[in-house]
Order: C-alpha cells, then sequence, then structure tokens
C-alpha cells in the first residue's frame, strides 16, 4: 500500500508545470532543493534552474562541506535564472562565493541577502554597480567594503544595514543613499558601542515607505529649518535608541509625512512627542520602547495616550515594551482602541477593548490590576507569564470588566499549577460575558 501510494504522489508531481516546480523548490534550503537532482533523469538538472539558492551554514555538518557545497552547486547553476542568493550563520569568509555570484549570475540577479554572524566577509564593488539588484540585506560586524568610487543601483527599492559598526565610512554611506533614488524600504541599525557623529538628510528619498533607524547619532536632521522638506508616502517609522536627536527636525519630519500610520520610539523620543503640537492622521498603531516597566503607571499611561490620541485620533493600537535583550521573557503591554464615538468618554480607558501583556515583575503584575479597573469597556485579555502573579487576595474588588464586557481570555505559557488555577478559576467565576477561552501550555 505505502508503494502504490508513493509511486502516485511521485506521478503527481511530475504532472505538474515545471514553472510550478521550481516555484515550490524556491522556498526550500538549497541543500535540500540538490537532493531532488536524485529522484529521476527529469529532475537531475531542474534544480540549477530555481530563481533562488539559499546558503544555510547550520544545514552542514562543518564548515568544509559547506564550502565545497557552495562551490559545486554556484558554478553548476544556469546563471541566466538566478534572482535570489542569501548566505546565513557562516562563521568563514565567503568573500569568493559572493564574488561568485557577480561574476556568474548578476545578468538577473534582484535579490541578496547576507547574514554574517561573526565571519570576516569582504563585498565586491561589483555589488553596488548591479543594475537588476531591488533588495540588499546585510547584517553582520565583520562584513567590510572598502572606499566606493562608483555606485549605481537604479533598481534597488530596499536596503537593510544591521550591526553597522565598520561597514561603511561615512562618506560611502551617503554616496550609496544618495543614489538610490528609488528606495521604499530603508533600515539601517547600530548595535556596537561605537557612537556615529554624522548626520544626514533624509529628504533625499521622497519615495520612502518604512524607515527605521537605530542606534545613530542623528540621521533625521533637515538641512535648514526653512528648506521644504516631506516624505509624502512614508507609512513606516522606527528611531529608537538615537545618541542625539534634534527635536526641532524631529518634530518637522512627523509634521510632513501625512500617510505615517505606524511609528516606533524610544521612551526619550516619545516624551518629545507628546509635547509636539502636530496633525497625524492617519496614524493607527504607536509603539514605545522603554529602560525598565518601573517607569510605567496607569496615570501616566492615561495622560500620554490622551495627549497622543488629540493629535493622533485614528490611533488604534498602542504597546509598551522593555527593550533588553538580556532578560528571556522582558514585559510588554499591547492595548487596541475602540473607534471614537461621537459620545465623549470620561477616561481613555473607556476606549481600550484589548490588553495583552507578559508579566515579569511585582509592578507589571500591578499595572495588570489596574489596567483591568480602569478598563470598564474590556472585550478580551491575552495573559503571558502568569505563573508569576502573586495570590488573588491582592485584587481587593471585581473588576467592572469581567462581570460585564470580557468575552474573550487567552492564557499563554499556561502552567497548571495551583497558581495558575487558582486566577483561572478566579477569572472564569467572574467573567460573566466570557465566550471563548484559549490555554496555551508552557
Amino acid at each position: 500500500m505505502s508503494k502504490k501510494v508513493c509511486s502516485i504522489s511521485e506521478s503527481s508531481i511530475n504532472e505538474l508545470p515545471e514553472d510550478l516546480i521550481l516555484t515550490i523548490l524556491s522556498f526550500l534550503p538549497t541543500k535540500h532543493v540538490v537532493v531532488t537532482s536524485l529522484l529521476s533523469k527529469k529532475w537531475k538538472s531542474l534544480w540549477t534552474k530555481v530563481p533562488r539558492l539559499e546558503y544555510n551554514a547550520m544545514d552542514h555538518k562543518d564548515y568544509t562541506s559547506f564550502e565545497l557545497f557552495m562551490d559545486k552547486s554556484l558554478l553548476s547553476h544556469q546563471s541566466h535564472v538566478l534572482e535570489s542568493v542569501s548566505f546565513k550563520n557562516y562563521w568563514v569568509n565567503i568573500g569568493q562565493w559572493i564574488d561568485t555570484v557577480f561574476r556568474h549570475h548578476h545578468c538577473h540577479l534582484r535579490e541578496l541577502e547576507i547574514d554574517a554572524s561573526g565571519a570576516y566577509t569582504p563585498l565586491p564593488h561589483e555589488l553596488f554597480t548591479c543594475k537588476t539588484l531591488v533588495v540588499l540585506k546585510l547584517k553582520g560586524e565583520l562584513i567590510r567594503v572598502a572606499d566606493l568610487t562608483t555606485v549605481s543601483l537604479p533598481s534597488l527599492k530596499t536596503l537593510h544595514i544591521e550591526h553597522m559598526s565598520a561597514l561603511f565610512k561615512y562618506e560611502s554611506l551617503q554616496m550609496l543613499l544618495s543614489n538610490c533614488n528609488y528606495l521604499t524600504d530603508l533600515k539601517i541599525t547600530v548595535t556596537s558601542f561605537t557612537i556615529y557623529v554624522f548626520e544626514f538628510d533624509v529628504s533625499w528619498c521622497k519615495t520612502l515607505v518604512a524607515l527605521k533607524l537605530k542606534g545613530l547619532t542623528d540621521v533625521i536632521s533637515i538641512s535648514s529649518p526653512s528648506s521644504r522638506f516631506g516624505l509624502p508616502f512614508l507609512n513606516t517609522l522606527h528611531v529608537t535608541r538615537m545618541k542625539s536627536l534634534s527635536n526641532d527636525s524631529f518634530c518637522r519630519l512627523l509634521s510632513h509625512c501625512p500617510l505615517l500610520s505606524d511609528l516606533t520610539l524610544d521612551e526619550k523620543t516619545s516624551h518629545v512627542m507628546v509635547d509636539l503640537d502636530i496633525a497625524m492622521p492617519c496614524l493607527q498603531r504607536l509603539s514605545i520602547y522603554i529602560p525598565k516597566v518601573s517607569t510605567v503607571s496607569c496615570s501616566s499611561l492615561e495622560h500620554y495616550i490622551r495627549n497622543i490620541v488629540t493629535m493622533a485620533p485614528s490611533l488604534r493600537y498602542f504597546s509598551i515594551q522593555v527593550e533588553l535583550s538580556y532578560i528571556y521573557s522582558p514585559f510588554y503591554m499591547r492595548v487596541r482602541l475602540e473607534d471614537p464615538s461621537k459620545l465623549e468618554y470620561t477616561s481613555i480607558f473607556q476606549r481600550i477593548v484589548q490588553v495583552e501583556m507578559r508579566i515579569c515583575c511585582e509592578r507589571s503584575q500591578k499595572l495588570l490590576v489596574d489596567l483591568l479597573h480602569c478598563s470598564t469597556k474590556l472585550v478580551s485579555l491575552k495573559l503571558e507569564n502568569v505563573y508569576k502573579l502573586s495570590p488573588i487576595y491582592t485584587w481587593t474588588c471585581v473588576p467592572e470588566c469581567l462581570l460585564s464586557s470580557l468575552e474573550a481570555l487567552e492564557w499563554r505559557g499556561y502552567t497548571g499549577r495551583d497558581m495558575d488555577r487558582g486566577y483561572m478559576s478566579y477569572l472564569l467565576k467572574h467573567a460573566l460575558c466570557l465566550k471563548t477561552v484559549h490555554e496555551n501550555l508552557l
């Protein structure tokens, strides 16, 4: 029976159009794609037509086999069909294989992704004159590029540069950015302790839709206060861990992004924003990274959200998260706001219909209890790490939302211990309108 089923499945796959088979194979790691050459004569060379190659060192037993595999497969692949190449999780110098990509496959290459881990990786100058390249993603502290003399990337739309400690000199970065006139997605991240003192004007690219900046000094400076400035298509702006940020420049940036709907800031920048007298009519999602949960309280949330809603009446999602990478489960809190009605709410908390929170300490527990008492119209509650809560007796009275509005409860990391069972029993007993309950075991 099993042999019959196997033969039917194989026959069905072979009957598929070749283009469809190649599309399916393009979603697999290249190591697995090459193995299909053993299936039959038809499949022997089929893998060489796959438009996407993905090399991940984690798929190989050692770096010697990884290098040999890259050597054979890159040279065997048909150069005129290759559109996308990805190198990930390697700890050896792969400069020669990147060179091979541009010597043999540059004609139609549209996407290149390099995640260098801790490996030294020199980039060839040919990369920066690739006429067909649309997506370029570089990640790694030891990726290097020599001084650029020529940049011509007329098709580039997505540029991500992460862990940029010494990847580009200031002049090279300026040259790269100023010659990408059709960028829609730009991400620059510095995670080292290197302080970048350079600044540049982001108004050079009017086509930007997403701009994400982290760890730089100030890359949102405007050439002069009187200059005409705007990013008319910008939808997403993430600005975090900036060493220094000009309030005037930041204000002008926000006030000239009419389509901005997704904004992420750190605590320092977010406080500046509250005092700005600007309108953001399309802003729907605001996220703030904070150094510690002790700075958050219901009173500070009400003041902050109320001010933000005044300048951004379309705001629907608001989140706060502790940005500390060494904490396994850092605190986060996300709320969803109901559309404002014609009736004026007495409290901004009456617009909160969903709360999602990860418990990490006593402070976050108190915030949860306070939120439940204040959010009288709450419909959905999602909790994580609830086993870290103190005993139920700290809840002096039943929150009104449990009695009158809560309909959905989701519990992530449910342990089934006495503490968890006690809280679940409490919520099930008092949530009189509850319709759905989901438990995800730890």
